[in-house]
């Protein structure tokens, strides 16, 4: 209820903060209504290449790549209490909240990642799609080798210091894939990020099958096979990101334009 109340308050002062138009918030600056005029793009409907999308292999790259991240993250999602009771004996209120903890790390890493992206970017003067490629492999690495340290360990603290990192540092693979749609059709980002999504919701649905499935008694023999089942997947998302991405605008893509919106 306290939640609700509050999404509804929220909703209050968004309604009276927001406007549809640039020009008609009653907040922006000359200077600021001048810029956004001056790099706006025309009124030009776009056909979307939804074809020369799905034949894309840098667009099937992302896509592969959220679909890997989120199999991990919806994994730990919807089980890691469960796991933290099963493996490391905490009752579920105490497992409660220190299952919240990776997800503050996640949020950490996700804002200090696309910081750090663009700086190397914008003041090291590094290609995006190195950059791309080196956040959202490394972020795959961290995730599975402390996902894979967790399978081993018997310490109940090293265990929960495991999982947090190995969940934390999604946010650095955030930070090569998730933005590439904008390297490679910025007029059409939101239709890749629709495609891309909606494949990468996919896990949600799959992992706790699976998990139902294979952890019938608790055992750490059978959430080790979720464990290296879910760092297989992180390996085949880095190896075809890797291979396949692109930090180029696409041909299919057309003209390279600023996107903000309309403006009148």
């Amino acid at each position: 209820m306290f939640v609700g109340l509050l999404g509804l308050l929220w909703c209050l002062v968004w309604a009276r903060r927001v406007s549809d138009f640039p020009a008609t918030d009653p907040h922006i600056t000359t200077e600021e209504l001048t810029l956004l005029q001056r790099d706006a793009i025309s009124h030009t409907h776009y056909i979307v290449p939804w074809a020369e999308m799905l034949k894309s292999l840098p667009v099937w790259a992302v896509m592969i790549a959220h679909f890997c991240q989120n199999w991990g993250f919806y994994t730990m999602l919807t089980h890691l209490p469960r796991v933290l009771k099963e493996l490391a004996n905490y009752e579920l209120e105490k497992a409660g909240f220190v299952a919240g903890l990776p997800y503050l790390m996640m949020g950490c890493t996700l804002v200090w990642g696309g910081q750090l992206a663009d700086y190397l970017r914008k003041e090291r003067n590094i290609d995006t799609l190195t950059v791309r490629r080196r956040f959202c492999v490394a972020g795959f690495a961290g995730q599975g080798l402390f996902l894979a340290l967790a399978s081993v360990t018997s310490s109940p603290p090293f265990l929960v210091a495991y999982l947090s990192i190995s969940i934390g540092l999604g946010g650095i693979c955030w930070a090569g894939f998730s933005v590439n749609h904008l390297d490679l059709a910025p007029q059409f980002a939101g239709h890749l990020m629709g495609i891309s999504n909606t494949l990468a919701t996919l896990p949600g649905m799959i992992c706790p099958l699976i998990v139902g499935y294979v952890v019938t008694t608790g055992s750490a023999l059978e959430w080790n096979i979720i464990f290296y089942s879910t760092v297989a997947v992180y390996a085949f998302g880095a190896a075809f990101f890797w291979k396949f991405a692109s930090g180029d605008l696409q041909p299919w893509a057309g003209e390279q334009v600023p996107f903000i919106g309309e403006l009148h």
